[in-house]
């Protein structure tokens, strides 16, 4: 069965917009009028960019040895220490371990954002965000920024090849061992946890698997785990402290398993192999995609297209990528009204279409958070449910505050109520965390809290210039020209604004009221009919 494809002719720059903001996160006017003069395949093509990436650096925190590490020889001494000098001691270790790990996700954080507000990598990193709530794993559990960084690299990394290949990597993949508790499982005790989220959330969905099925595949994932440093003051480098994949066979099930109607003695290669024979793998994993990036579930004609297509480009999730963003049916209109921006996309979406930076990385990560995705910590081993769920009345109105930080700045961060500062300068680096001594003298945990939270304090009144957000720059949004007719104006942003959609009369009367009738328009007027937009209902779908 050939997949349909959007015809030459009906490629226009309405439609290249909607591409940029579904398979990125939006952009300006002039990338939108490139992709207009491309084929449609070629547009798309050219977002994803080149299939080989250049070697990716993270922030410099993430391989920098931890406290842990440093404290890994020292620590063992708290066992000879009094019992309440020890404990003592030991909450010194978390609160700076605690802090420590803040600051750490805080910069890893801001540098993904960074990749996303990139034109260059949007549509790869849309892909790995994608990834990141298929295959959730989460900071509360795996605790360590450096072992989520490499995952973020193994999706980046495989994002566009084969999907058997990602999901063996994530199998192997130290976060994931630990999040699911698989770096323990032995023949003796196999832990199911893997085995069963694989079949149910990962490859084939409810349905099309058996409990037998998940007891003889964990006993086949049995001995995958993860090595750690095994020797104390081992040397310390990204090679050393970083975790990494190890098969022990001492620890594996050696005896026949009976998976999927098979029997063999199956090792946890085997399984992903199993399982991505079965017919549910394909349905599963390409209705997933579709959901994502329009927003509704597949009609049954076209998911018949769309299984064909996966399967004629062998599971290579470049082609079949193109395949989904070159279909008539991914420009509907009923498809990009059923579409909820998550607040990832929409923080980086607006950034990029107002031509302005994003916030501090402890803002940005602030922002999104309260509006319901904290990157690096989804809610559970189901990701993000997305779709509406993003939108309830708290979270609404906070798009809305936080669109009016982005369009007209936070005055000095006077308006960034709500927010924690000392916590965001703690997170941004402007407290320095000290490493604790073991055999130094401990203060009792009192006059330990006073002293932390005056530091805090201090560092809170920095951060108030430090953090805050600048006013959105208006020479990219209305020229000369806009600015001389109030319904000019309007059209020309919400065209820049709201690919794709035509605002029903009401939304255009509460433009056309924002921009207002003097003419020329000042800055006052421009920047109130931007917000009138984004902080409209239309602008948080797509």
């Amino acid at each position: 069965m050939a997949i349909a494809t959007l015809p030459a002719s009906a490629w226009d720059k309405e439609k290249a917009g909607v591409l940029l903001q579904r398979a990125g996160f939006g952009g300006t006017p002039q990338e939108v009028e490139a992709l207009a003069k491309m084929q449609p395949w070629q547009a798309a093509d050219s977002l994803l960019g080149p299939p080989e990436i250049p070697h990716v650096d993270p922030p410099p925190s993430i391989l920098k040895p931890a406290i842990g590490d440093k404290l890994r020889t020292d620590r063992n001494r708290l066992k000879l220490m009094d019992p309440k000098v020890r404990e003592d001691k030991q909450r010194e270790i978390n609160r700076a371990l605690k802090a420590e790990q803040e600051k750490r996700l805080t910069d890893l954080r801001g540098w993904w954002f960074q990749r996303m507000a990139d034109p260059a990598k949007a549509a790869r990193e849309k892909v790995v965000l994608f990834l990141h709530g298929h295959f959730a794993t989460s900071e509360e559990k795996v605790r360590n920024p450096a072992v989520l960084y490499q995952q973020n690299r193994l999706f980046r990394e495989k994002a566009l090849g084969s999907w058997s290949d990602l999901v063996l990597g994530v199998a192997k993949d130290p976060a994931m061992l630990n999040y699911l508790d698989g770096a323990k499982s032995r023949s003796e005790h196999p832990n199911e946890n893997f085995a069963r989220e694989l079949f149910e959330l990962f490859t084939l969905g409810e349905g099309h698997y058996t409990e037998k099925d998940i007891q003889e595949a964990a006993r086949a994932f049995t001995g995958w785990s993860v090595r750690l440093r095994s020797k104390p003051g081992e040397v310390m480098d990204e090679e050393t402290h970083m975790p990494s994949f190890v098969n022990r066979p001492a620890w594996h099930d050696g005896k026949p398993k009976r998976v999927f109607g098979k029997t063999g003695n199956f090792d946890g290669e085997d399984v992903v192999r199993l399982t991505l024979q079965q017919p549910a793998a394909s349905h599963w994993i390409t209705g997933k995609l579709w959901r994502f990036y329009t927003g509704t579930p597949p009609q049954a004609e076209l998911h018949k297209e769309l299984v064909a297509a996966w399967e004629e480009n062998q599971g290579l999730l470049r082609p079949f990528l193109l395949a989904i963003w070159t279909h008539p049916e991914f420009y509907s209109l009923g498809s990009t009204r059923n579409r909820v921006k998550s607040p990832v996309e929409w923080l980086v979406g607006l950034c990029r279409q107002l031509e302005r930076p994003l916030p501090a990385p402890a803002i940005a990560s602030e922002i999104t958070a309260q509006l319901g995705q904290k990157l690096f910590a989804p809610p559970n081993v189901k990701g993000w449910d997305g779709g509406i769920t993003w939108i309830n009345t708290a979270s609404l109105q906070r798009r809305y505050e936080y669109a009016g930080w982005l369009v007209g700045g936070t005055r000095g961060a006077r308006n960034l109520t709500g927010m924690d500062l000392g916590r965001l300068a703690v997170q941004s680096g402007l407290v320095e965390i000290p490493i604790p001594t073991i055999d130094g003298e401990t203060k009792d945990e009192k006059t330990l809290k006073k002293e932390f939270a005056q530091k805090r304090n201090a560092a809170a009144r920095q951060a108030r210039e430090v953090l805050a957000i600048s006013p959105a720059p208006l020479a990219p949004l209305a020229g000369s020209a806009e600015r001389q007719d109030p319904d000019r104006l309007v059209a020309h942003l919400s065209t820049r604004l709201l690919p794709g959609e035509t605002a029903p009369p009401e939304l255009q009367a509460r433009f056309k009221k924002a921009a207002g009738t003097a003419k020329p328009l000042n800055d006052a007027a421009v920047r109130q009919t931007v917000l009138a937009i984004v902080q409209s209902p239309l602008y948080q779908l797509g």
